[in-house]
This record gives C-alpha cells, sequence and structure tokens, in this order.
C-alpha cells in the first residue's frame, strides 16, 4: 500500500509540472527545453531555506517559486526576440547552466553530493514522514496549481495566450502587448515548476543534480504531448499514464530475465499507438462552443450596430493619420523615400502600384511593425512614431496582413472576441483578483463581437473553427477583427486578392460601410476594379515614392502611370 501511495504522490507532483508546462507549449507556443531546470530551482530553494538555514514554512516555498519567476526571465527576455529552434537553444542552455552551478558550486549545492537532511512537513505538530500522509499535502497543490493554470487559460488572458501561439504579429495587431504576455507566461510556469520542487525536496529530503538532467523536462513534454496540448486536463491525463503506466507494467506476468526489457517495449508499443491514432492528444483543445468562457446568446446585441462604430474626433474629411517625409532603409536598400500620405476620416484611401514598390513598408511604418528612417507620423496632429504596434491599436490605428494571419486553430468568435479593446482580463491581477467583473465584461465582449460578426454576416459561423472557413469568410473574419478592434484608422493590407467577382460585390458593402460610419480606411490592392470602385483618393506608388496622388479615374488615364503599373 506505501508503494501505490508513493506512486500516487509522484503522480500530483508531475501533474503540478505537466500543467505548468502546458501554458507555455500548449497556450502560449513557446517551446522552452528547461522546465526541469525550474523545477531543480525550486528543490534546491527549498532545501537551502528549510535545511541550511532553517527557515519556517512557508518562506522556503515563497523562496522557491521567486527565484524560479525571476530566473526564468532569463530565458523570457531573449524569448522576445527568439522564437522555435532558437528559443530551444536559449531554454536548453539554462538547463545546462543550471545544472553545471549545481553540480560545481559545491559550497551552496553540495556539488555532486547534493543537499541531505531536508526537514519533512510538519502541520499542527503532525510529522509529514509518510507517502500517505504526504499525498494529501501534494493532492492540495496539485489541485491548488490546476486551479491557478486554469483560472488564468480560461480567461482573456489565456486566450491572449493562444491568439499569440497563433500569429504574434497578429496577436499585436490587434492590442495584444507580447513582451508582457511572454514575461508573465513564463513567471507563472516557473513558479508553478517551483512548488513541485519544493514538495520534493521535502518528501525526499535529499536534492541532487540527477534528478533535473534534460530527460526530466523531456519525459514532462511527453506527459503534455501525449495528454493534449492546450488542454489542462489532457495534462493530468499525460501524467497519469507516464507515471502510473510503468508501474503498472511491474505486475504483469512475464519471464524473469526480461521481464524489464518487455515491460519497456510494451510501454513503447502503448505511446506509438496513442499517438499514431491521436497526434493531437488523447484530449484536443476544446473548440466550437467549449472554446468560449461564457455562453453566447446569438441575439444578444442585436440592433445596435451604430455602437460599433465609435467616432474618433474631427469631421469628415478632416486628416486623421498623416506621414510626413517618410523614409526608410534596409542596409544601402532604401524602401520608402520622400513618402507623405494624408489619410481622412469618413474616407477609403488606396495604396496602388507594382510588386515592390514599398506599398507594405509604408503600412508596417504606419502602424508601427517598422520605425522610419526619416520623416514622422502623426495621429490627429500628434507624434506616434515611437509607439509599438500594441500602442498604437490602442491609440486607434490597426491592420490586416496581405497572408490573413487569422488565429486559424480559434473559433471565429475568439477571432474576433480577441480582438476587443480594454479586456480588463488580459491583466494577470485582474483575473485572479476581479474575477465577477472579467466574467461580467466576457459577457459582454460576448454580445459585442456577435454584433461585429452579424455585421459581416458571419454570425452564423460564430462556433466555427477559422481554418475551416472558406477564403472568402475569412477574408470577411479579418474585416470583423480590424473592426472589434474600435480603432478609427484601418488599414487594409490586399483586402481583395483572390476573391471572384461575385465575391467582391457582396465585400464592397461591408468596406463601404466602414467608412460611411466616420472610420478612416487605407487599402492596398493591385486589381484596379477595387481601387476604382471603393477609392476617393489613391497613392501611386513606385521604387518606394510617391509618383502621383489623385482620382482612381485620373490615375488610371495617366499613360505614364499605366505603363510603370504594367511594365
Amino acid at each position: 500500500m506505501e508503494y501505490v501511495l508513493h506512486v500516487l504522490a509522484m503522480f500530483c507532483l508531475y501533474s503540478i509540472l505537466a500543467t505548468s508546462f502546458n501554458l507555455l507549449v500548449g497556450f502560449g507556443g513557446l517551446f522552452a527545453l528547461s522546465q526541469a531546470a525550474l523545477y531543480a530551482l525550486g528543490a534546491y530553494a527549498t532545501a537551502i531555506g528549510a535545511g541550511t538555514l532553517g527557515l519556517p514554512f512557508p518562506i522556503p516555498l515563497i523562496m522557491s517559486v521567486v527565484v524560479a519567476a525571476v530566473m526564468s526571465a532569463l530565458i523570457a527576455i531573449p524569448a522576445l526576440r527568439v522564437s522555435g529552434h532558437y528559443l530551444v537553444v536559449v531554454s536548453l542552455a539554462l538547463q545546462i547552466i543550471v545544472l553545471q552551478v549545481a553540480l560545481n558550486w559545491k559550497g551552496l549545492t553540495g556539488g555532486t553530493d547534493g543537499i541531505s537532511g531536508i526537514p519533512q512537513y510538519t502541520f499542527f505538530g503532525i510529522r509529514i514522514d509518510t507517502p500517505g500522509s504526504f499525498l494529501v499535502v501534494a493532492a492540495i497543490a496539485a489541485v491548488a496549481c490546476f486551479w491557478v493554470c486554469r483560472r488564468l487559460t480560461r480567461s482573456p488572458f489565456g486566450r491572449a495566450l493562444r491568439a499569440m501561439r497563433e500569429n504574434e504579429a497578429a496577436a499585436q495587431a490587434v492590442g495584444k502587448n507580447i513582451l508582457y504576455m511572454k514575461v508573465t507566461v513564463f513567471a507563472v510556469s516557473a513558479g508553478l515548476a517551483a512548488v513541485a520542487g519544493s514538495l520534493f525536496a521535502r518528501y525526499f529530503t535529499y536534492v541532487g543534480a540527477d534528478s533535473f538532467t534534460i530527460d526530466e523536462t523531456i519525459y514532462i513534454l511527453a506527459m503534455v504531448i501525449l495528454g493534449g496540448a492546450g488542454n489542462l486536463w489532457g495534462s493530468i491525463l499525460g501524467a497519469a499514464i507516464l507515471v502510473i503506466l510503468p508501474e503498472a507494467l511491474k505486475f504483469a506476468p512475464l519471464p524473469v530475465d526480461i521481464a524489464d526489457k518487455l515491460r519497456l517495449i510494451a510501454y513503447g508499443l502503448v505511446l506509438m499507438v496513442i499517438l499514431r491514432f491521436r497526434p493531437e492528444g488523447l484530449l484536443p483543445e476544446p473548440r466550437g462552443k467549449k472554446a468560449m468562457f461564457v455562453p453566447v446568446d446569438a441575439e444578444g446585441g442585436k440592433g445596435d450596430a451604430e455602437a460599433l462604430f465609435e467616432g474618433g474626433a474631427g469631421e469628415p474629411g478632416s486628416v486623421t493619420l498623416e506621414g510626413r517625409a517618410l523614409k526608410k532603409t534596409f542596409g544601402g536598400i532604401t524602401a520608402i523615400s520622400d513618402f507623405s500620405i494624408e489619410l481622412k476620416k469618413g474616407r477609403i484611401t488606396g495604396l496602388l502600384g507594382p510588386n515592390g514598390a514599398g506599398k507594405t513598408t509604408a503600412f508596417n511604418l504606419l502602424t508601427g511593425f517598422l520605425r522610419p528612417t526619416a520623416g514622422e507620423i502623426r495621429l490627429h496632429g500628434k507624434a506616434i512614431g515611437a509607439k509599438k504596434p500594441h500602442e498604437l491599436v490602442g491609440a486607434g490605428v490597426a491592420r490586416s496582413f496581405q497572408d490573413l494571419r487569422l488565429f486559424t486553430k480559434m473559433t471565429v468568435i475568439e477571432n474576433v472576441v480577441v480582438a476587443l479593446p480594454r479586456q480588463s482580463g488580459d491583466s494577470l491581477a485582474s483575473v485572479f483578483l476581479r474575477p465577477l467583473k472579467v466574467r461580467e465584461e466576457e459577457r459582454a465582449n460576448a454580445a459585442r463581437a456577435m454584433e461585429i460578426l452579424r455585421f459581416v454576416e458571419l454570425d452564423k459561423k460564430a462556433h466555427e473553427t477559422a481554418e475551416d472557413l472558406s477564403y472568402a469568410e475569412e477574408k470577411l473574419l479579418v474585416v470583423a477583427r480590424l473592426l472589434a478592434t474600435g480603432a478609427e484608422v484601418l488599414l487594409f493590407d490586399e483586402p481583395m486578392s483572390g476573391l471572384d467577382q461575385t465575391t467582391l460585390q457582396e465585400i464592397f458593402p461591408v468596406i463601404r460601410k466602414l467608412a460611411a460610419n466616420g472610420k478612416t480606411v487605407c487599402i492596398i490592392e493591385h486589381n484596379l476594379d477595387v481601387i476604382k470602385e471603393l477609392c476617393d483618393t489613391v497613392y501611386f506608388l513606385d521604387e518606394g515614392r510617391a509618383m502621383a496622388t489623385g482620382t482612381p479615374e485620373a490615375l488610371m488615364n495617366d499613360p505614364e502611370l499605366a505603363a510603370r503599373y504594367f511594365k
């Protein structure tokens, strides 16, 4: 019985590690290989605090969480600039550094001998010195850590994490602060892993570097992948299978001389079969109506379309956003040179020109994704050239991308809700300290998102996954997501490309309504029929310069511009 209780206690520790790692990998899309190092930091901090320094509970536990959370910044900071295999390398470096420090700093960590004699827990005079009594403590800790993860992931912050996982640039383009999200999720994941490390130290009364190798990280990662990335219950299931299954196989009646090898074969075959037939994991990420945190009223907010168009400052025809003498160079290449543009309230402005003319670079400058080499950008007369993309969205300037960059693994309504501004649930403090307010806002935001989807006639597709939409519906979802930001300046990068004439006639009224209701609209487009049909003013760019400005008819009838465009 003691053996069974020990296995269950270890399952509790690994469930904490798996759920915390799922925050990074499954929800944040941050593939870091340092979870065992953070686990080790928690264990060593408790060993030093409780054993060497003799500090009373809960100070060693708090030390463990703080040390691991702070150390995780060593990963979070470079993760702001690197991703994919580069992040794997950076995080793997931290794993190696932590183990080398543990092995070589003998005065602090005991070196290869580790730290022994760590005092076990004592609560109300009761010593936690058996697997059964420790299981109670571990189970309480596992439930608490799971609650933290669930509260975080079932919130606007968790939705923003998944949006960041899908596409960081697109998340910034709807106003999400990537810096804040990455640092926060790294710190929370590290802190929870440290809780497991602290429990480990108290349970075994010994901490050594051999318990926290890279193999341990891979073991935890296997739990996340097996159970289902992006599903916290999947992490629990993955931990249960990988912790309990090997132990259960020990009771299988096998020949003594080959028992160990047969168990490994059986263990491997079970995992291969599961991953072959369930590559997304045993419990995949929730989709459809389950993806929303509150019930969605399909009729909620109906008839309130005017509320979608919160007017900005200025009269129709007044200049909202302008770029003055903009220049952008990349090394010795000049992409934009002496380019000036005015975008006016209630008007649709077009950027026209051959491929490589600098149109998208101009968009990137106006929306903060690139800093101009020279020149200035003003919104309602105020300089905004130093603002970051997510700050510009909050100020009132939002953009789409030529390659759409939808959050394809999220539902249609989630793509819209995540773009709504000023969500208190984007703050970690509000998620835990003001849950009722966050939930109330979530209901209101769901109703507003449905109204936006009705505006673009996608309300019937609200709970479908974005990747299942037709190409024309994806284009409409881009419009809906941009409208959801509440920005008064909307910049569309080739919103009509690849659409047939019938579909164009369905989307034209949507774009016109945006301008008619006071939005400042700018589009990049190669289709001359679209330019002629929609735009009030057109800027013709070539070789990074504005060659001409005028009405669509005037520019299209200019033989020199026609020659440049069709060259």
